[in-house]
This record gives C-alpha cells, sequence and structure tokens, in this order.
C-alpha cells in the first residue's frame, strides 16, 4: 500500500531542471525549473533573507508543484546571492543592493524565460522582497512582458511598522557592519526554539496556528539567507517610511501610475512584518484598473489570520492561497 502510495506521488511530481542565465553584469542567475511545455511560463521570485524553496518546501508544500499541475511552466528563480545563484558565476560576489535585482535580475530571467519558452509574456509571482524587486523592475521598465502578476505581503511604504520592525529599521546599520547578516543560523535557532523563542520570534514570521511543526522547523533549515549588507543599507533609507532606490533619489511607489499590469495583492492580517496597510500602499500605486486587493484573515473566511511566511507555508494555503493565485494567473492569460 505504502509504495503504491509513493509511486503515485514520484508519478505527479515532474523532474526538476537547474538552469541558469548570465546577466548584463556577468552573474548567474539559478532558477528551479519544473517544465510543462507549451503552457504559460510563471516566474516565481523570493524575499529576503530567503531563497526558492519558499515555494518549493517539500511536494505537500509546494506553490511552484500546484502552479505546475494546474497547467503552468514554473520557473522559481534565486536572486544573486541567494540559493542556486551562490553557485553561479560571481555567485559569492555580495549584492551592491536590492535595486540590482529588479535591474539586472529581472530582466535576465525574464529575457531567458522568453527565450527558452518562446512565450511573449509570462507571469510574475513575488512574496515580500520579491514584490518589491518587481517595483523596481515595472519603475524602470514602462513595457514590461508580463501578462499578470501577484504581490504577496510586499510593502513600499513603511510608516507606522510594527514595534520590533520600526526598531530594526532604525538599526540596520548594524547589518552593514558584516558582510552579511548570519540569518540562517538564527533560522535554525528560531526552528528549533519554536513558541520558546526569544522575543517570540516565530509569531513574527509566522502564525504558529496555521503552520505545522515540522514545516515550521524545516522551513527555518531550508528556506533562509543571509542578509547581505547592500540590503540593509538600502532598506535603512525606508526609516523614514518610503521605499526607495540605494541612492535615496527614487521613492518606488512614486513612480508606478502608468503600471497597466493586472495585478492581485495579498495581505496577511497577523503578518508583524508587513502590516496590510503596507502592501495596501502598493496595491493603491499601480495605476492598472485590473487589480484585487485581498486581506488573509479569519474576519475574511480565511482558516486564520496569516503571517509572513504563511502565504506558502500555513497548511491552509494549500486551498486558500494557492488557488487564488492560480485563479488570477489563469483569467490573465
Amino acid at each position: 500500500m505504502i509504495a503504491a502510495f509513493l509511486f503515485q506521488v514520484a508519478l505527479a511530481t515532474p523532474a526538476e531542471e537547474i538552469a541558469y542565465t548570465t546577466t548584463e553584469d556577468g552573474y548567474e542567475l539559478g532558477f528551479s525549473h519544473y517544465d510543462n511545455p507549451g503552457k504559460p511560463p510563471v516566474v516565481l521570485v523570493h524575499g529576503i533573507s530567503c531563497n526558492h524553496r519558499f515555494y518549493d518546501l517539500e511536494p505537500e508544500q509546494s506553490l511552484a508543484l500546484s502552479l505546475w499541475d494546474a497547467g503552468f511552466d514554473v520557473w522559481n528563480l534565486d536572486l544573486r546571492g541567494h540559493g542556486l545563484s551562490l553557485k553561479g558565476k560571481k555567485g559569492r560576489q555580495r549584492p551592491s543592493s536590492v535595486d540590482v535585482y529588479g535591474e539586472q535580475d529581472l530582466p535576465a530571467a525574464f529575457a531567458y524565460v522568453q527565450q527558452r519558452t518562446g512565450a511573449e509574456k509570462l507571469h510574475y509571482v513575488g512574496h515580500s522582497m520579491g514584490g518589491m524587486v518587481l517595483a523596481i523592475y515595472l519603475a524602470t521598465h514602462p513595457e514590461p512582458p508580463l501578462a499578470s502578476a501577484v504581490v504577496l505581503a510586499s510593502p513600499l511604504d513603511l510608516r507606522d511598522p510594527d514595534p520590533l520592525i520600526g526598531a530594526v529599521l532604525h538599526n540596520t546599520w548594524v547589518g552593514t557592519i558584516l558582510p552579511s547578516l548570519p540569518t540562517p543560523f538564527g533560522a535554525k535557532l528560531v526552528g528549533r526554539l519554536g513558541t520558546k523563542s526569544p522575543l517570540q520570534i516565530d509569531q513574527l514570521l509566522y502564525n504558529p496556528e496555521l503552520m505545522e511543526r515540522g514545516v515550521q522547523q524545516r522551513s527555518m533549515r531550508q528556506i533562509v539567507a543571509p542578509v547581505w549588507r547592500g540590503e540593509s543599507r538600502q532598506f535603512g533609507l525606508a526609516k523614514d517610511g518610503d521605499f526607495r532606490s540605494a541612492d535615496g533619489t527614487d521613492i518606488y511607489r512614486e513612480r508606478l501610475s502608468e503600471i497597466k499590469v493586472p495585478m492581485l495583492f495579498i495581505a496577511g492580517r497577523a503578518d508583524r512584518i508587513v502590516h496590510p496597510d503596507r502592501v495596501l500602499a502598493y496595491y493603491e500605486a499601480v495605476g492598472s484598473a485590473d487589480k484585487e486587493w485581498i486581506v488573509a484573515s479569519r474576519a475574511n473566511g480565511f482558516a486564520g489570520d496569516y503571517g509572513h511566511l504563511d502565504y506558502a507555508l500555513a497548511t491552509a494555503a494549500k486551498t486558500e492561497i494557492f488557488p487564488r493565485v492560480i485563479e488570477w494567473l489563469q483569467n490573465h492569460p
């Protein structure tokens, strides 16, 4: 019985291809690719201090595989300095800013996916910093090759944050002392301690009521990447409330009024890292007439109030978040 079940799971799970492309400034970016020939391509981009495994932790908890099963060609990207991209050309060189992800990494990734698939348009899903990177790209590429996009917990206005996050924004200079912050070590400690972690940091990252204990532990071991000095420096500019370019001159939410890409925004009521109001500012800044705003909360019919990592890792995400993402992409071919 068990052997038959495992055989069926193996048949239902596509082979994973590891692919690389090179940016204009010479970095090699890694993808985890689930091939679905002739189907619409979708690029997934992780958040800060994460890698592509956020979307593909295990077969039973995988937005990537759910998208593949729904008929999408799935390209799960690691930005430079993260995951698979650490193994590529110049992979150990530190990202100089968040801007380079939007100005260099996304153009290279989109061009490569278009070349590999022959598709004129593609879809995009970004979590946290992954959605902010999209804003940088949209602000600098007025005619993006995007059929649609989904933004999960991505802020552009950081006013009135959770007190702990506010303290982090005002002390990002700490993250500029070292080449990177050792967040993978800290995450493993949080995963082991759980609700016993100092300051209950686990509740800053996710809603423990929504995520299985085993998933909590595995995610802390497998999805966490360093926070790079260039990221800390640029996020430090946001302590006045606005997410800005690395040189401080551009406020990205002020450059999105002409964007017409259909976009779905999802925020979590219990997200202490990115309060829904911070995501709402992104939603309001985008000029598209075809956009939707969802708050994942018990009051809105969800299993509970979603935290920052719950959009892909909560048990209920498979039935509450994934279908909404899939439906949005399918409705915008």
